[in-house]
C-alpha cells in the first residue's frame, strides 16, 4: 500500500524545478547587490585585499554572524569570494558596479512597490508607495547616461547658450550640480516635490559647494510656477520625468496649463523636456534587450505609483495644443540605449522668434 504522504513525479522534474524557480533566485540576487552598494560593503571592499570578515563587520558597525550569511549567501553567487573568514570583492562585482545606479532606482526605489501589487489590484485600492530617496538618487544617477546627454545635444542642435537653468523635479540635484560644474558662470534653480528626494539635493549641493549657484525649493512643478521668486528668470527650463507624473496626478489640463504658463510667463525661454514612450504593448520595442531588463519593469511600475506614460504621438500632439513648437528631438546614444523608448524634445513657444 503506498503512503498518502508520497508524491509521485517523472524523471524531469528536478530540471522543470530548476528551471521554474530561477526567477525566485535572480530576484534575490538583485536586491542582495542592491544591499552590497547601499550598505556600504562594496564601496568598504573596493580596491582593498581579502578582509578579515569580523573586522569589516567591526568597520560597518554589523553583526558579524549576520554579515557572514549575506557575503556567503554573495560567494556562491560569485560576487565574493570567501576564503578563510576573509572575504574579497571578485572581477563579476566590480563590473556591476558600472551599473550601481540601476539597482538604486529599481530595487531600493520600487522593490517595496512591487511588493504592493497584489493587493492594489483591488478595485478602489490605493496607489503603492515608493522611497522616494531611492528613486531621486538613482534617477539622477541614471540621467548621466540618458538626460544629461540627451539635453546637451538638444541644446547643441537649438544652439542654446544657458546662463540660468529651471529644472522643475530635480530629484537628488545632481543633474543640476554636474551642469553647473561643466558651464561656469551657470546659476540654476531646483524645485524638488518630494521630501526625501529633497533632502538628499541639499546635501549633494552642499558637498559639492554650490550651495552658491544652485538655489533649492521643496516643492511641486506647479505651484512654483504659481507663483515663482521675483529674481528667477530662467533661460532654459528643464522638464525631466515629471510631465508623466502630472499627467496622472491632475490630470491632461494640468499638463497643459503648466506648458502655457511656462511660456507665457518666460516668453522667450527654451524648454527641454525628457519622457518616456509607453511601449509596453508593442512586442517590436519589447524583444529589445534594454526594454526587456530595464523598461518592461519601469513600464509596470507606472501603473501603481500614480504616473503615467504616453507614446511619441501623444506628447506630440499635447505639445502642439500647448502653443509649442519642436525646435529640435534626440533619443538616447545608441551604444547606450538603442530602443528609442525616451524622448527629448526642445520646445520653444510662438514669442521665441
Amino acid at each position: 500500500m503506498s503512503s498518502p504522504l508520497k508524491t509521485t513525479v517523472d524523471s524531469s522534474f528536478e530540471l522543470r524545478l530548476v528551471e521554474a524557480i530561477r526567477p525566485i533566485s535572480e530576484h534575490f540576487l538583485a536586491v542582495g547587490v542592491h544591499h552590497l552598494f547601499d550598505t556600504g560593503l562594496y564601496d568598504a571592499l573596493a580596491g582593498r585585499s581579502p578582509t578579515p570578515i569580523p573586522a569589516l563587520a567591526d568597520e560597518l558597525s554589523m553583526a558579524a554572524d549576520r554579515l557572514r550569511g549575506f557575503l556567503l549567501y554573495l560567494a556562491n553567487e560569485d560576487i565574493v569570494r570567501v576564503e578563510d573568514d576573509h572575504v574579497a570583492l571578485t572581477d563579476k562585482a566590480r563590473g556591476l558596479n558600472e551599473f550601481r545606479a540601476w539597482y538604486t532606482f529599481l530595487i531600493g526605489g520600487y522593490a517595496g512597490t512591487i511588493q504592493q501589487i497584489g493587493g492594489a489590484l483591488t478595485r478602489g485600492a490605493p496607489d503603492c508607495t515608493r522611497d522616494g530617496e531611492h528613486v531621486s538618487v538613482g534617477s539622477c544617477e541614471i540621467s548621466r547616461y540618458d538626460g544629461m546627454p540627451m539635453t546637451l545635444d538638444l541644446l547643441e542642435q537649438g544652439r542654446v547658450d544657458a546662463r540660468e537653468l529651471l529644472d522643475l523635479g530635480c530629484g537628488n540635484a545632481l543633474y543640476l550640480t554636474e551642469f553647473a560644474a561643466a558651464v561656469p558662470g551657470l546659476r540654476a534653480v531646483g524645485v524638488e516635490p518630494d521630501p526625501d528626494g529633497y533632502r538628499a539635493a541639499v546635501g549633494l549641493v552642499e558637498r559639492a559647494g554650490m550651495a552658491d549657484r544652485v538655489r533649492l525649493v521643496n516643492a511641486s512643478a506647479t505651484d512654483f510656477l504659481r507663483d515663482p521668486p521675483a529674481d528667477c528668470r530662467p533661460d532654459l527650463i528643464v522638464l525631466g520625468y515629471v510631465l508623466q507624473e502630472i499627467l496622472a496626478q491632475e490630470g491632461e489640463e494640468a499638463v497643459l496649463g503648466l506648458l502655457r504658463g511656462v511660456v507665457s510667463r518666460f516668453p522667450r525661454i527654451n524648454v527641454v523636456v525628457i519622457e518616456v514612450s509607453d511601449e509596453i504593448a508593442n512586442p517590436a520595442v519589447m524583444r529589445h534587450g534594454v526594454a526587456r531588463n530595464f523598461w518592461n519593469p519601469y513600464f509596470l511600475i507606472h501603473y501603481f505609483t500614480r504616473q503615467r506614460l504616453a507614446r511619441k504621438a501623444y506628447w506630440d500632439e499635447l505639445f502642439r495644443r500647448a502653443g509649442l513648437t519642436v525646435a529640435a528631438f534626440t533619443s538616447t546614444d545608441p551604444h547606450i540605449d538603442s530602443s528609442g523608448v525616451e524622448l527629448g524634445y526642445l520646445l520653444r513657444g510662438p514669442a521665441y522668434h
